[in-house]
Parts: structure tokens; sequence; C-alpha cells
């Protein structure tokens, strides 16, 4: 493992009962790297992203985090130590404002309780810090309003924001433009673009291959939990093997 290596997954590996969901995985991901996460339905990205943030405990295999073998640790320590997850199913809690959304996270930075970090830590802190995150996704002056009389692309920004909250070295984005019309995808992928311009290193599952393409230097692909491709997104798309896995083996020959 290289010194501006920030992942380092080898051989990584997870089954439920009689279904391998992934298998043998192996790949490096860079600090500062926008890696783009794609494959068929059932290709087991989603499972490989939990394998990273500790949801999800690895049959075979190991991860590396800046050097730290990650196996053992609970998602909420590789969440301490820098790795944040955003869930493709927006959940922000209803009853709560969109900065009180993100103080609740950016709270759980500072202790495994975040509704304790709210009651007896520096509120101003706190809400400075959530302000912030909320300035990046372009969304601050929604600040005092409620998610459930916000459209969808503005939550998708909101669950972006509650992860940046964590301070994330590496963010782990689970379809974060699904659901979107085309021009909002635009704006949250140039988004994204933007975020990793700032330092912060970012892998992403997205099915919007064109958005991947051209905000990811690097693609991987997974199909039937195996990495069958991974380099530059031009490159990659054009293998042969992952226009068979999309299209199927006839549309590799067209």
């Amino acid at each position: 493992m290289s010194t501006s290596e920030l992942l380092h997954i080898r051989d990584i590996g997870v089954r439920f009962g009689g279904l391998v969901a992934v298998d043998g995985v192996s790949f490096d991901v860079k600090d500062g790297e926008l890696v783009g996460l794609l494959g068929p339905n059932g290709a087991g990205k989603t499972t490989l992203l939990r394998l990273i943030a500790g949801v999800v405990t690895p049959t075979t295999g190991e991860i590396h985090f800046r050097h730290e073998r990650l196996n053992r640790l609970s998602a909420a320590a590789r969440a301490r130590r820098g790795i944040g997850l955003s869930h493709q199913i927006v959940r922000p809690f209803r009853s709560m404002t969109m900065l009180e959304n993100v103080i609740l996270a950016a709270g759980s930075e500072i202790t495994s309780s975040p509704w304790r970090a709210m009651a007896t830590l520096d509120r101003t802190h706190l809400r400075e810090r959530a302000l912030e995150c909320l300035r990046m996704v372009d969304i601050a002056d929604l600040a005092d309003k409620m998610p459930s009389t916000q459209p969808l692309g503005v939550l998708k920004r909101l669950e972006v924001a509650r992860a940046l909250a964590m301070r994330p070295q590496m963010l782990l984005l689970d379809e974060p433009l699904a659901g979107l019309g085309h021009s909002e995808a635009v704006k949250l992928a140039d988004l994204i673009r933007d975020l990793n311009r700032t330092g912060v290193t970012i892998v992403l599952i997205e099915h919007n291959i064109a958005e991947v393409m051209r905000i990811c230097p690097r693609i991987v692909v997974l199909d039937n939990g195996h990495k069958i491709a991974d380099g530059p997104s031009v490159a990659v798309m054009e293998d042969p093997a992952v226009v068979e896995a999309y299209l199927g083996e006839g549309a590799s020959h067209a």
C-alpha cells in the first residue's frame, strides 16, 4: 500500500446464506480521487460500499483505511476515522428543520450520542458547522425549512450535507442522482465534482452513466459480485466485458 492510497481493499467478499454478494474484489482508492462504482442491478455495488462503511461484515478479505485494518471496527468507529456514507433512500428527520438534521449529524462526530451532543455541547459550534455544510451543497437558504416541504433534489443535497457534517476524508455516495430529472442530475453531479476538488475523496455508485463518465476520471465495474474492469472512464466503458455486462452479449458485437 503506497503512501498516497487512502483505501486498500484486498480479496474482499461476503456471503448471505447461499448467496455470494461480493466475491474476491480488490482495488485501491488514492487520496483525492473521484471514482465511479458501476455495474448492472445486483452486481454487489451497494454491498461493497456497506462493507467499506462497516454496515456489513466481510466473510473474506481485508479493508485498510489510512494503513489501519478496519475489519473489526464498527460503522460508528469508521465514521469517526473519516468514512462518510450517504444513502440512496433519503430519510431525514421530518420533525426537524433542514439545519437541525445537519446539526444532529455534526454532533455525532463529537460523541457516540448525537442527541446528547445537541443537548449538552456548544450548539453555536455545531450550528456553524451545519450551516457550512448546507452552504457547501447550495441549500443554506433553506436551513429553517422542514424536509417534508422540499423536493427530492433538495433532499438529496441534504443527505450529502449530513454526510459532510461528519468531516469525512472519504465520502461514499449511493446513487445520489437517482430519481432526479436531467437538469437536477447535472447540477448535483457538478456539486459532487466541486466537493471532490476541495479535497474530499469520493466513491460513488450511480446508474446515470453519462454523468459518471463526465465527472469521474476513473471507473470500477462490478458484475455478479466480481470486479470486471478498473481504469480510465472512457476505456472502461468501451471494454467488451463491460458492454456485455450492461447490454448483453449481442450488444458487444454491435
